[in-house]
């Protein structure tokens, strides 16, 4: 197992196990941290509670599987950028794709496609399952942040590894962006994060559970020039696996605002459903202030709610 700075023993042990023992193992800690009075917490109880308008109890359960699911998925990342391509491959038959005729249709046309999933449960590792399954030997163009982490970036690079050429695209580099769209439209495989803040560009007022919140908003414009079918993905992890749900595609018939307006909705509907169906598994909880940036940055999220 390569070795990685900053990483203890003890999750380089656990990230080298078949992902249904992995899941057991982290499982396994955190009841022991639990049953010692030391259960671990995101820190979110109250913004379960005003944010999603929760009782107490359920909020400070949630806040406990918040945690997990952050040590869950940074599990799956050391995973994925450790294990050998044979065992990744195992791995894969724990992910399940609800309405897989869905992706079958798309990705029979050969036509360009682009998949909109949240930064939430162990999303690489569906995104891979998804690439691998569906869209076997297609190119894949990945939009990120320009935060990135190395790491992160070392892991969807291994997609190359599964026969995918990868071209990454930073949201900030407009000088790559029309290079990228000429990739694209020859039937690549877009990724493309759902629910980015504002900050990365292009803003859409999109409110969820009632806050006036915005996102990074591009789809639109990137689906319609390349001609690509959004298809909204929703990745939750599950206690022996993954689940991905692809929602209802939709293709972009315009450029203008009134298709701008119709595309934003139908994003910001995925978004929110995708959230309220595993809130605990969203990584960018702790960031909800940033989407209300747009509106009021003084705004306190709990006045919002």
């Amino acid at each position: 197992m390569e070795p990685i700075s900053g990483i203890s023993r003890k999750a380089a042990l656990i990230a080298g196990l078949p992902l249904p023992l992995r899941r057991l193992a982290l499982r396994t800690v955190f009841r022991v941290y639990a049953a010692v009075g030391r259960s671990p917490r995101s820190g979110l109880a109250d913004r379960f509670e005003r944010v999603l308008r929760l009782p107490r109890r359920e909020a400070r359960r949630l806040d406990r599987e918040a945690a997990f699911h952050d040590a869950l998925a940074e599990l799956e990342w050391l995973a994925l950028l450790t294990r050998s391509r044979a065992a990744i491959q195992r791995d894969l038959a724990h992910v399940v794709t609800q309405s897989p005729e869905v992706l079958r249709r798309i990705a029979a046309s050969g036509e360009p496609v682009i998949l909109a999933p949240l930064h939430m449960g162990p999303y690489v590792i569906g995104l891979l399952s998804i690439l691998v399954t569906f869209f076997p030997g297609r190119s894949v163009l990945i939009l990120r942040r320009r935060d990135d982490r190395p790491l992160e970036t070392r892991v969807m690079e291994r997609i190359t590894e599964f026969g995918m050429p990868v071209r990454f695209l930073t949201v900030t580099d407009r000088a790559g962006y029309l290079p990228a769209i000429r990739y694209a439209r020859r039937g690549a495989v877009i990724v493309v994060f759902a629910d980015l803040p504002p900050r990365y560009g292009k803003p859409a007022p999109m409110p969820i559970f009632g806050l006036p919140t915005a996102f990074a908003f591009g789809i639109d414009s990137l689906a319609h020039l390349t001609g690509a079918t959004v298809v909204p993905l929703a990745i939750g992890a599950e206690a022996g696996g993954a689940v991905v749900v692809p929602r209802y595609p939709f293709a972009v018939q315009a450029n203008d605002a009134l298709e701008r307006g119709r595309v934003a909705d139908l994003m910001r509907r995925h978004i929110e459903t995708t959230i309220r169906e595993r809130p605990e598994q969203w990584h960018f909880w702790p960031s909800l202030q940033e989407y209300l940036a747009a509106e009021d940055p003084l705004m306190p999220i709990e006045r919002a709610a």
